[in-house]
Order: structure tokens, then sequence, then C-alpha cells
């Protein structure tokens, strides 16, 4: 599905029978166990919604989205609200951008779709 879209995001598949200390390493104690791998400094997403496979690349299509993104209308803000459960907006006078940064990063911290409208 996701290559057939002409998507970047790579899959990757582990047998935790056979690669014990990895599974261990990630705390893999069921399966299937699905985890989404962003940056070495993070640690991973687990995906616990659905089985299906549409599921699946829904969710990480939603997590490989911006964190953030400029909106320029109502109606734009309207269709944010509409298709996310959480929606945070940030609005600003001037972007500066350590402003900006601290308010995404403090965001990120507790959220993992944020929105903003300047």
């Amino acid at each position: 599905m996701l290559k057939e879209e002409g998507s970047e995001i790579r899959m990757a598949k582990v047998d935790a029978t056979e690669e014990t200390a990895l599974a261990k390493q990630f705390s893999v104690t069921g399966y299937p166990t699905i985890k989404l791998f962003r940056g070495s400094e993070k640690p991973p997403l687990e995906f616990t919604a659905g089985r299906m496979a549409e599921d699946f690349v829904d969710w990480l299509k939603k997590k490989s989205e911006p964190p953030a993104s400029r909106i320029d209308s109502v109606d734009a803000a309207k269709a944010v609200i509409d298709n996310n459960e959480i929606v945070v907006f940030g609005f600003f006078k001037v972007i500066i951008i350590v402003v900006l940064q601290t308010f995404l990063f403090s965001l990120l911290t507790c959220f993992h779709f944020i929105n903003f409208m300047t």
C-alpha cells in the first residue's frame, strides 16, 4: 500500500524468536508487535490501534506528517479540527524562530500532532 503510493516510509520485519536480544531491548513480549522508529534519539512509538493493514497505513501516514502546519483560513482551521482528535493553535503576530521552536517543542512533548495558525 505505501509503496504503491510512492511513500518514503520503509518497513522492516524482525523475527523476535530468532533475534531475542533485539526483542528484549525493545520490550517485545507479544506478537505481532509494530514499532515506529523516528530518529535514533527518541524511543520508538508502539502501534496499538487495529490489526487491519489500512489501520496501520493510516497510523503511519499520520505519524509521518509534519508536527505543525501553517493555517491561513478559517476553512482550513475547521478542516484541521474536523480531522484530528486534539488540535492546538498558536497565534503569533510575528514569527520569531526561537519562540516558534520553543512553542513546538513544548507541545511535541505532550501531543503527536500540533497545528498552528499564524
